[in-house]
């Protein structure tokens, strides 16, 4: 992505187009996973008040509507104006009535995309479920828990004849319940009286 950003004005008259660019930085960020958006802070740091901001289309401040608006926002409340090429825009600043209109739309926007992906995601499961598949992990999966760092302590203390609810206390776990399940879904005791 190509950003440029002056210190002077861009001046449009009816039929003729005059333009007075300097441009101070030329700054290009390559955004392709949503990690690297946080690149365009590199942007943000480099532009000094009054500065003006020409880019070709919105999209290139981030990958969400929540994204571009949190930084436009930004930037605008810094006193950066945006030119916004493609779709004709001119965002001065965040006083600008114009601008304004233009935020809420945008607000808008984010919260109507919100609702849309939650209402394709509850389409998408219902869908599944009609057809059969069980949704969620399988039962019987065991996944990780913090109690796995311990689980030597665990199964020490287990060994000797110590409860669960004095083995959470003296670990230093606020739940015994969660140790309990631990232990149970493990089979940890069954193994210790095997042994």
């Amino acid at each position: 992505m190509d950003f440029s950003y002056n210190q002077t004005s861009l001046f449009l008259q009816p039929f003729h187009y005059y333009i007075l660019i300097n441009i101070y930085k030329n700054i290009e960020i390559n955004i392709s996973t949503p990690i690297e958006e946080r690149n365009i802070l590199e942007l943000l740091k480099n532009c000094e008040m009054n500065s003006t901001i020409i880019v070709s289309n919105l999209n290139v401040f981030g990958r969400t509507i929540e994204t571009i608006l949190e930084i436009v926002r930004f930037l605008l409340t810094n006193k950066i104006r945006i030119i916004i090429v493609e779709q004709n825009l001119d965002l001065i600043d965040d006083q600008d009535m114009l601008t304004q209109m233009i935020l809420g739309v945008i607000s808008m926007t984010i919260g109507l995309e919100k609702e849309l992906m939650s209402l394709r995601t509850k389409e998408a499961l219902s869908a599944k479920k009609l057809n059969g598949i069980s949704l969620g992990k399988p039962k019987g999966t065991i996944q990780k828990s913090k109690f796995d760092l311990q689980r030597g302590k665990i199964e020490e203390l287990l060994a000797v004849g110590l409860s669960v609810r004095k083995i959470s206390k003296l670990l230093g776990y606020n739940n015994h319940i969660g140790l309990n399940n631990y232990v149970k879904k493990r089979n940890i005791k069954i193994n210790l009286k095997s042994t």
